[in-house]
């Protein structure tokens, strides 16, 4: 099933909008989904609801909705919806946009809207090899970045690596360098403990003698 419906909206009002003879009631989806859309901000995206894809682009407060099988590409599905936005903005229509009533621009847009679908449905028959390769080099693509992503990994692992192995070899250093402090600094206590104990026994023995002499110890009799 090709593209069956495309409309064009202000907020949450449709303004014109066209059907390829498709039976079923996409009306009601299609306001749901308005209703819920902040049109203020430009954006694109695909809603999948059922068999059914939704295609919207907002810009400058107005919507371009598209409603096609999940199967149609929605490369051409964003292609239909540029092509009507063009067309929309780029002429009188946009001004009266503004003030316009829920489908008043019927009669002036609905059969743009209408021969656009029909030319990128027919685009659609013809393109099953330009989807096939547009496939191909979308793989391609991911799979080179899957590629690359490997690589820089390999080379941040690597990198990793060599950091880890410079880390440790910086903390083998210090270790040693640490044990050598530590024993430097104990032979310093070790020396200076030596020394204090030898000036006090020293000091201890002077003042010993002094005393002996001051008692006459060391006098003849």
């Amino acid at each position: 099933m090709p593209l069956f419906y495309a409309c064009v909206a202000k907020d949450s009002s449709v303004l014109a909008d066209t059907h390829d003879n498709v039976e079923g009631n996409f009306e009601v989806a299609v306001q749901q989904l308005l209703d819920r859309t902040d049109s203020s901000k430009y954006s694109r995206h695909t809603y999948n609801l059922t068999t059914y894809s939704f295609h919207v682009v907002c810009k400058d407060t107005i919507t371009f909705l598209a409603i096609s099988d999940q199967e149609f590409a929605r490369r051409i599905a964003f292609a239909f919806l540029e092509k009507v936005q063009d067309k929309f903005l780029g002429g009188p229509l946009a001004q009266r946009a503004v003030t316009a009533k829920p489908y008043e621009l019927r009669r002036d847009f609905s059969p743009v809207l209408s021969s656009a679908l029909k030319e990128f449905n027919k685009t659609r028959d013809v393109d099953g090899l330009s989807d096939m390769r547009a496939d191909v080099e979308e793989v391609k693509g991911i799979m080179s970045k899957n590629i690359e992503t490997i690589i820089e990994r390999g080379d941040n692992l690597h990198n990793l690596q060599k950091k880890t192995s410079d880390l440790e070899h910086g903390t083998n250093r210090f270790h040693r360098n640490a044990v050598r402090l530590r024993r430097k600094m104990w032979w310093q206590n070790a020396k200076l403990m030596v020394t204090l104990t030898i000036v006090t026994l020293l000091i201890i023995s002077i003042v010993t003698l002094i005393i002996l002499w001051q008692n006459g110890v060391f006098k003849k009799k």
